[in-house]
Formats: structure tokens, sequence, C-alpha cells
């Protein structure tokens, strides 16, 4: 036989496995322990995609979903077989016609076209989970016209966890032929699956069969536990009943057509078989039924044929109890359909038990699928609706042709397939509704001879006989039950199934203020709208879970019959309304509800008008909109109303919302009006009839802020005295504020000052450092705007006081004059200060120094003045920046230089040294006098400060006066200076010509 790789791949791992018994022991352990607590959720088949763009949704009663974008994004239009898969949530994965899969999104896969199904095919694809590998699932397809049966991996990973087919295992012929059917249940007490189809016996999955269609075949999908792989094994099972040949003889049924269904039971042990042949007497025509055994995938039985019509569409109850099939003549065309059960629990007397419930007319042929409420649905030609056989684990089934809209979807000839033993059900149970006596009824109840339960929530019961057996569970939730089964054979069986309790409804009172409504057009009546009343009726229920309706008696609340409308017209007077609440997501024939009622009464309108207008001056914002005070305002309205009593006052901001009563403001926060000329309405609700009421409008009027100018700011600097602060002439700045002159000006330190209109400020007002001044310009009618300005005192720098400054003495110096440097004052003057930011400069007045005027240069020299020892200079230090300053004072001190007298001198006229001269002497001292004597002590030259004259050799005093030079020689002087700080000079000088 030819394999593909991915046959290689899986014939290899089982024979690792078939060689390595000891490995094989323990990982069959293993399996066994895991397995044994992994459970098919019926969730996996919530969504069902299928026909022409049509969906439902079961949760577990079906919703139509066929308006999902995603449907019509599909463009799925498939004439029979479908396949679709949802996860342990119930979202649904993605779904398939056998030939493309689509994803939740209804987008094609990308790997995900050119599946060997068709979507002409009964049962063109089924979908079955890994059992060992999360998110991956294998797609197994049938094609039309004895296309054989093949199966492609999913893994739900790729595509960005949209799901992909994988390319390397993608359309593995398992059998190169076979019939449009394929079914699939779970292995017992594993997670391993066995899928099945009809076939030809001489098939392979190398080379197509020949003949009729005449054998079943089942492989079984395996998983290994632990390490994640999960794989479909490429032989079929042996039947050990045909020489462990991979397949089972169907001497009863063999068809040359491969039209219509085979099915599984939920429990897996029965196999039916329809065949769909056109022309009714076409050989091999009807349902045929088999064994199979769940636990090692083996067919048996004889095939016992239910019926030899065309019988295409077949499926077993959730219980396996009861067997359903179609006869339909016609493919798609409207003809004659007949609906058939079967009760399969005494196999003696199958045959006898079938029932034709349903013959209906005008349709076509369909397949027949159980949903997760456990009705049984009917698959209808170009209908939008999905049939269903109701009542199905009963003897009594009814067929309901129009059960689910699907619109605007059409169906065709298929519903989805899926893992049968997903609706597996041990037992039927009824009344799910927490509160009430649930209901449990084995299958074949004839055959019970006793029964011990474990209802799951502590209470037992053991039974004797058949018979219906109650619990009555207080909570809501999921129940595991248990069940020892003993039949009149001696048989025992035990089984364990899961339950749903579902919450039952509670009608939870109503609002007693909804209930009284008044005539207000006097007609007689009053439009009462029901839905009102559903939140006071839900409570804290969910309101997605529980549906609420209205009925006129407690018969129709009961019955769910005569709903009344949403808008009810009720009569003046009093009426009963009963109220009903069901969950939506208990099972139909269950509706866990309730029922209640309350009485509404109509009465006979209160009202307003000419309300005083609310005016508000506009505020800072300039906005034109403001926070009124209404709650404070409601005086004056019902002084407006004439103070009426057993009347509520409401106000709202549309005319439309006055007359509805919703969305009020509230009264208790400031209302933020909406422009400078709001309009509000008031609505006066009589306290004893919600439905009595009138209203009125409430102008709110928003008056503008004046406009204000906003003085330049000010700065200026520190003057004497250097405190920091200075006075300004605020009331100066008026007439900037309010050019026209209309307002009243007013300055304040504070903007809660301005704006409350207090605390003016004197003027002139003194500032300190920088100061906001907040300005208040308010109109006659006490409207006012406020802006502000600042006022900053710049700091005047900080100055040393610099120390006595000494004149210079040096040789640079006129002894006539007194020099200063006075830069050598600038650091003590800068005191500390950055001399890139800051100027020094000096002046012999402080009103220059303050002014900045008259500067003196660094080099600073006064002319001798005998006599004056010091005199005042005043130093400026300015920043650079701001332009402030500040100044001080400090002395220069007149000190006389040291007087150099020569020791002698040449009177020749030459220009050079022609005279006794003595610089500085005249200036510095002025009352000096000097008298020169010849060695003999007499006094021959003498001049004073009075008259003073360089001595030039030539006598002006004694017997020699005026008669020419004096000769050469030595000469005596004495320098009286008449200062007591200095003593009197003597010395000589030498005379040379």
């Amino acid at each position: 036989m030819n394999q593909t790789p991915s046959q290689w791949l899986d014939m290899y791992i089982y024979n690792k496995l078939k060689h390595n018994q000891q490995n094989m022991k323990k990982l069959l352990l293993l399996t066994t322990l895991i397995l044994s607590f992994q459970v098919y959720a019926q969730e996996e088949s919530s969504w069902w995609v299928f026909g022409d763009g049509a969906a439902v949704e079961f949760t577990p009663n079906p919703q139509n979903r066929s308006s999902e974008p995603f449907v019509a994004n599909s463009g799925l239009d498939t004439d029979e077989g479908v396949g679709a898969i949802s996860d342990e949530q119930g979202n649904l994965l993605f779904f398939t016609d056998g030939s493309t899969v689509w994803n939740r999104n209804g987008n094609i896969m990308p790997n995900g076209t050119g599946l060997f199904g068709n979507f002409s095919s009964t049962q063109s694809a089924i979908v079955v989970k890994a059992p060992e590998t999360p998110n991956v699932y294998f797609i197994f397809t049938v094609g039309d016209f004895s296309t054989g049966l093949a199966y492609s991996r999913i893994e739900m990973n790729l595509n960005g966890g949209l799901g992909d087919v994988v390319s390397g295992i993608k359309n593995v012929i398992l059998i190169d032929s076979s019939a449009e059917k394929v079914a699939a249940t779970i292995k017992t007490n594993s997670t391993n699956a066995y899928v099945m189809t009809f076939a030809e016996s001489n098939a392979t999955a190398a080379s197509p069969g020949s003949g009729d269609f005449n054998a079943l075949f089942a492989w079984e999908v395996r998983g290994i536990p632990g390490a994640g792989i999960s794989f479909v094994f490429p032989n079929p099972v042996p039947q050990s009943s045909n020489s462990n040949l991979g397949w089972f003889p169907v001497t009863n049924g063999a068809s040359g057509s491969d039209n219509g269904m085979l099915r599984i039971s939920p429990d897996g042990t029965k196999v039916a078989i329809a065949n769909h042949n056109f022309g009714s007497a076409a050989p091999g025509n009807g349902c045929y039924l088999y064994e199979f055994n769940p636990a090692n995938g083996q067919f048996g039985g004889t095939g016992l044929q239910l019926d030899t019509g065309t019988v295409y569409g077949v499926e077993f109850s959730a219980s396996s109890q009861y067997l359903y099939h179609d006869i339909s003549t016609a493919y798609s065309g409207p003809a004659r359909k007949d609906l058939v059960q079967y009760d399969l629990c005494d196999e003696a007397n199958i045959l006898s038990s079938k029932n034709v419930f349903s013959t209906v007319m005008n349709e076509s042929r369909g397949t027949l699928q159980i949903g997760r409420d456990g009705n049984i649905y009917v698959a209808r030609f170009d209908q939008p609706w999905l049939g269903r056989i109701e009542n199905s684990e009963t003897p009594t089934p009814t067929y309901n042709a129009t059960a689910v809209d699907i619109s605007p979807g059409l169906g065709k000839q298929g519903l989805p397939v899926f893992v049968q033993s997903n609706f597996q059900s041990f037992f039927t149970v009824s009344d799910q509704c927490q509160g009430d006596a649930t209901d449990f009824q084995l299958a074949c109840l004839p055959q019970v001879s006793s029964s011990m339960w474990d209802f799951g929530d502590g209470n037992t019961l053991s039974v004797t006989g058949p018979g219906v057996v109650q619990n009555t569970y207080a909570a809501a939730g999921t129940y595991t039950v248990s069940v020892t089964v003993t039949n009149v054979s001696g048989d025992v069986r035990d089984f364990t199934q899961d339950i749903t309790i579902y919450e039952n409804g509670i009608v939870d009172p109503i609002d007693t203020t909804l209930l009284d409504y008044c005539d207000d057009d006097n007609s007689g009546s009053e439009i009462v709208d029901l839905t009102q009343f559903t939140a006071d009726v839900l409570g804290t229920q969910d309101a997605a879970t529980f549906d609420i309706s209205y009925h006129p008696t407690m018969v129709d609340a009961e019955m769910d019959t005569n709903r009344l409308p949403d808008n009810y017209d009720v009569a003046v007077g009093t009426v009963q309304i009963w109220v009903r609440i069901s969950n939506n997501t208990s099972p139909i024939n269950d509706g866990c509800s309730a029922v209640s009622s309350f009485d509404l009464t109509v009465s006979t309108t209160p009202s307003v008008s000419n309300i005083p207008d609310f005016e508000l001056c506009d505020d800072a914002s300039e906005d034109g909109v403001e926070d009124f005070d209404l709650g404070g305002y409601l005086p004056v309205i019902e002084n407006a109303a004439g103070n009426p009593t057993d009347v509520a006052y409401t106000i709202y901001t549309s005319q439309n919302d006055a007359d509805t009563g919703m969305n009020p403001i509230d009264l208790t926060v400031p209302y933020t009006s909406t422009s400078a000329n709001d309009v509000v309405y008031i609505r006066l609700q009589n306290t004893n009839d919600a439905d009595c009421y009138g209203t009125g409008t409430l102008n709110l009027t928003v008056f503008a802020r004046p406009a204000i100018t906003a003085p330049a700011d000010i700065e200026v600097c520190d003057d004497a005295p250097l405190d920091g602060s200075g006075d300004f002439d605020l009331d100066g700045l008026i007439t900037t504020v309010n050019p026209t002159g209309m307002n009243t000006v007013t300055f304040h330190n504070s903007l809660n000052d301005a704006d409350s209109g207090v605390g003016a400020l004197p003027s002139p007002y003194s500032v300190a450092g920088t100061e906001e001044i907040f300005v208040r310009s308010e109109t006659p009618a006490g409207c006012y705007n406020t802006t502000s300005f600042m006022i900053t005192v710049l700091a005047a720098p900080s100055i040393g006081n610099a120390p006595d400054l000494t004149n210079i003495c040096d040789d640079s110096v006129n002894l006539d004059q007194n020099l200063f440097d006075l830069s050598v004052q600038d650091t003590i003057i800068l005191n500390g200060n950055n001399p890139a930011d800051f100027t020094v400069t000096y002046y012999t007045t402080d009103t220059d120094a303050q002014a900045g005027i008259n500067q003196i240069p660094v080099s600073y020299i006064v002319p001798f003045q005998a006599g004056v020892t010091s005199d005042l200079l005043f130093a400026r230090l300015e920043d650079n920046t701001t332009g402030c300053f500040n100044t001080s004072q400090f002395t220069i001190l007149f000190e006389r230089c040291e007087i150099v007298i020569p020791e002698g001198f040449s009177p020749n006229n030459d220009g050079i040294n022609d005279t006794f001269s003595i610089p500085g002497l005249a200036e510095q001292y002025d009352n000096f006098n000097l008298k020169i004597f010849n060695r003999n002590g007499s006094v021959v030259y003498e001049t004073s400060a009075a008259n003073y004259q360089e001595f030039a050799g030539v006598p002006n005093t004694g017997l020699n006066a005026g008669d020419g030079l004096l000769p050469t020689g030595v000469y005596f002087y004495v320098i009286q200076y008449n200062d007591a700080d200095i003593e009197d000079t003597a010395s000589w000088v030498y005379i040379n010509y």
C-alpha cells in the first residue's frame, strides 16, 4: 500500500510503540489515568454554520446568527455537508464545506482550500479534536461520487491564532473511495476517537474500490499522553469478526449510491446507514441498523432494515433510545417528506415501534442533527427556517417546521456533523429549574428493575421498578448525577452525567411610584410603557439571562400567551397586569419562570408660567455660561406656580426630558448653562401619580462681564530708605482700567477679595518686593470683571563701605595736587557682586551719585589746598540688568607729600637749577618762613609763604642786598613751617656757578 509521508510517520509511531512493550505498558497506564478525567464538552457543537449564509449559536437554546458579518464575509453556500467546531467555551473556531476552511472571522485559512471534500457530499466533513495536542484538530472529508475519506490537520496557533491547515498533513487519504458518509465517536474511557465511513470492501488508501458500497471501516485518532502527540492511525481497525480484515461486511444495506447519512448513536453502540437512491425501487434504499463497540472499534450485527424508502437524514436521541429518519422522495423540489421514530430499547420490537409522527408536503430531503439542547433539527432546502423534532425522548415526538428563524440565511440539504458522543445522555432530564422538582428518566424505562441515584447535591434515592425520579435542587449550577441501574435481565450498569440546573426567575417588587398615571389629554386612557417595569422585575437578576413579558391574566402569563404590547393603552381606572420572568438559557421545554401581578391606575393633570428670569453675571471664564443654583431658585418657581400642594419640582435641559422625566438636572449642585441665554424646563410632578405632571420654562440669562484693561506691569528700584518697599498711586491707574468712567474700579491684594469686592486697597499703596495687584471693574448692574498687574520693587544691590583713601605721593605727582586712584575701592564697593554684572562709578556729591551724573574719573586729582585735610567722595554700584543702584561714601585724606630740599644750585642762567627750588613748600605750607645765612651767620635772603620767591643767589637783605650774586660757597638755611605737625628744617645748600 502506498503511503503519504504523514501516514508513514503515523505508522512509524505505531510500530515504535508496538515493539517497545515495557514502555508501552507504562504509556498505556498513563493514558488511562489521564484520559479517564477528560470529557468532550458539548460546547464544541455550539456554533452551526451551514447552507446559504446561515448560522445558529446554541446557548443552549438556538439563537439566529445569520446576520453576523463573518457569515456574510465567508460567502458560504454549501448544498449539503458542512463541518464546524467551537472551543470548550462555545466560541466558534472554524467551519468547512469539505473543500474550503474558513476561520472564525469568515476568512479562508491561508492553506484552507483544495480539501478533498465536496459541498455536494451528504456529510462532506467532520471535525475531530486531537486527543493529546491542545489547539489541534483533524478535518475528515468525503467527496461526492465515490471520492474517499481523507483528513487534514488544523493547528490553531498558526496564522496569528486564527488557525491554518498544516501543509504537510493535508488531504491524507485513508481510503480512496467511499460513500458520502462519515461519523465519529469517542473511544470508551479515552479521548481517542473512532472515525468511520461506508465504502467498497475492496477499496484501500491507494486505490478506489469497485462494486457496491458494502463495508464499514473505522480508523482510530490516537494521542500519546504526556508526549503531546496526536495522530490518525493510517490502517483501519481490524475486525475480529472478519478475520481481522480492516472492514466489516454490510450484508444488509449494500448500495450502489453514495447519498444519505451514516450516523452513530451518542452512546457509541449503534450505527445507522441511510441510503437514498433515486427511484423508490432502487436496491439498498432505506435505513439499516448495525452495532458498534466504542471500546475496541468493532462493528457487529446483521443490519436490521428499518425502512425500504429513500432515507437521507438519520439521527439518534441523546439517550440513544430513539432513532429518527426521514423518507424523502425529492432531491430539492417540493414533495412529500415523512419523519419516522423507532424505539430501540426492545430489540425484538424495534420494527413494530415504528412511528410516522409527521408528514410534510412541499419539502425535500435534508439531514437531521441533534443540538446541545437535546432537540433534533431538520435541514429545510431553500427555507429561512430550521425544522425541529421536539419531545424527542418520548414516544410522542412532534415536528415544528418553523422552529428557528435563520433569515437572512437559507437552509440547504445539510447541517454540521459533530462527534456524536458529545450529545450522549444516559437519562433524560426535564424541569431543570432551581427550586422545582427535576424529573429524571432512564432510557428504555420498561427494562429497569431498580436504580440507585446520587444527584450530586448530597441527595440520594433508591428506586424499585421503572418510573420517573425527582430531585429538587436548592441552587443553580452544574451537578454530576450518577445512577446504578439493574435491568430486569439482572444486568447492572453505572452511568454518570453532568446536568445543569438553571436559575429560576423571581418577580421582584415593582416601584409603586411607577404604577399611577393620569389621563393628561382627557382621552379616557393613557399609554403606559410596560418595559419601564422590567428593571424592577429583574432586580439583581441578569437581563441577558431572563426575559420579561406582560400578560392580561395569570393563565396567559403561565402559558406565555397573549403578551401585552410594550406600549399598553390603559383605560382610566385600575387594571391588573401579570408579569412573567423566564430564564432564556434553560431548555425551551423547561423555561424556568415565575409570574406575579401588579395594578396600574390611570387618574385625571399641575402647570406653571411666567417664571421670572434667573439672571447672573458671567464669571472670569467670559464664556457666556454660568453656574445657576436652580435648587435655591425653587421658591421663586413655586410662587409662580401658585404654591400647589403634593407637587415635586424637577428641572431638565430639554422639553422632551421634562415630558419623559428622563435625565433630571441635579439640583444639589450648581447647573452650568449652555449659553448666555439658556432655557431649562420645569416639570411639576404630582407626587401621588407618576403620570400627572405639567411643564414650564425658565430663562437663564448670563450678563456679559465689563471690558477691562490691565495696567502694564510696574517695576521700580528701591530708593532711599532702602527698605525694599515703595509707595504707588493706584488711583492714577483708574483711567487705564476704565476709560469710559462708567464702572467702579477698586484695587485688591487677592483675587478672592477682587471677586468678592472686599478689602479695597488705599492709594497710595505701599508695595514691598513683588506683589500682584488685582483690579475689579464693576458695572452699575453689579457685574464685574477682574484683571491684575504686577508691581515689583527691585532690590538695590548690596554695596560695600569703602575705607578712607589717601592721596598718592610718588614721582608722578605734582606736589601742588592731590592724586587719588579710586579703582582701588572697586572690590570693596562691589561687596562680592560679579563685576561683569555691576558697574562702579564715583561722584563728588551724593546728588550726583543718586542721579548718576557728573561722574569723576578713577584717577581723581584735587589741587592742593593748604589746611584742607579731607573730603568726601560718593560711590555708586549699579545692577547692569535692572538698573537699580546703591551708594556709599568714603573719605579722601589729603596728606603732605615729602619735601625734597636740594643741596646745591647754580644760578648761572643756563636754565638748569638756576634757583634754590623747594617743590611743594609753598603749596603745602601756607605760613612758612625761609631764611638763608652766610657762613658768618648773617641773613642774606629771606622769604615767606605770603610773598614766596625762590632764592636765585641774589641777597635781598643785609648790607649786600641787591648787589648781585653771592659768591660760591656753602650757605645755611632755616625753614620755619609754623605748623605744629612738623618740625622746622635747618640745613645747608651749596652755591656754585
